[in-house]
């Protein structure tokens, strides 16, 4: 049975509970973990639902955290917090030792970072100059380019508002902001490619009718809405992926690139938990299908 590690209102574990079935699926969600019994020890452990439905160590064949820190626990104390988040820990890396987790852990990015990999990437794509910078030392580098600054962390302010990718001036950027700058690349599509196990799904927008830089921005979440078109990519563009995906170590994430006015794929950075359902909602290409047997194989 998959132990799918995650949030009460998440679409892409309800997509994949009704493709695997539910006495396939054990759904543990962080944000509603007080309706769980829960028995772990270092020799066994098992967790039961309110519906009775049941999965231990015994059971368990593969597990999969999907997202589960995005929720939170509302008006509990931070210290409850924090122990809970231990033992949902903890429980997945029971896992990672038995060599039973699929995809990534959900701090990838803590031991590895954008920057590393994109110093990775180079040695196989096309990159954009890239600085991270504090008050802002280095930035006469990136002096002759256009720039845009990013979100390392994809995190919120306190006021629930995010840094997408934005075009700033060199002389207007505040010193005591820690800034992630990248040069502004003349794109006429966004590339990305969903990686599942040995399968590599490639994908085109066009940018010819975005408004801003950030196609997230512009996302439409309709199912009945295209936004995304298959993107065929050659062997050597495929082979270079799989050599990137080798050194890094990974089987599962979306790899972000642009293509350039010359039709080179310019690496921009590598998703280790990236969203994917939004490609193919229709399940039209089979990625779902390629999940489903990922998750399970």
């Amino acid at each position: 049975m998959l132990l799918l590690i995650t949030g009460s209102i998440d679409a892409t574990s309800n997509l994949l509970i009704r493709s695997l079935g539910t006495e396939q699926v054990f759904r543990f969600n962080f944000d509603l973990y007080k309706d769980y019994e829960l028995v772990f020890s270092p020799d066994y452990w098992s967790i039961k639902n309110p519906a009775g439905h049941c999965i231990d160590s015994n059971s368990v064949t593969k597990v999969f955290w999907w997202k589960a820190f995005n929720y939170h626990l509302v008006d509990e104390d931070e210290f409850i917090t924090e122990e809970v988040k231990y033992i949902f820990r903890e429980i997945y890396h029971w896992g990672r030792l038995r060599k039973i987790t699929k995809g990534n852990p959900h701090d990838f990015h803590n031991h590895l970072g954008k920057l590393n990999i994109l110093d990775i990437g180079k040695k196989y794509f096309q990159t954009p100059l890239t600085l991270a910078t504090f008050r802002p030392a280095g930035v006469e580098k990136l002096k002759d380019k256009k720039i845009v600054a990013k979100s390392f962390s994809s995190g919120l302010t306190t006021t629930n508002k995010a840094l997408m990718t934005t075009e700033v001036h060199h002389e207007k950027l505040h010193p005591n902001f820690p800034w992630y700058l990248q040069e502004r690349i003349n794109s006429k599509s966004d590339i990305t490619t969903f990686i599942c196990g040995n399968d590599y799904f490639t994908f085109e927008r066009n940018r010819d009718n975005l408004k801003g830089l950030d196609w997230r921005m512009e996302q439409s979440f309709d199912k009945y809405v295209k936004e995304w078109y298959p993107f065929k990519l050659s062997a050597h563009q495929n082979n270079l992926i799989s050599q990137f995906c080798n050194e890094i170590k990974v089987d599962w994430g979306r790899i972000d690139f642009m293509l350039s006015e010359s039709n080179e794929l310019i690496f921009l950075e590598f998703n280790a938990n990236g969203q994917w359902v939004f490609l193919d909602f229709k399940n039209e290409y089979g990625l779902l299908d390629s999940v489903t047997q990922y998750l399970t194989n």
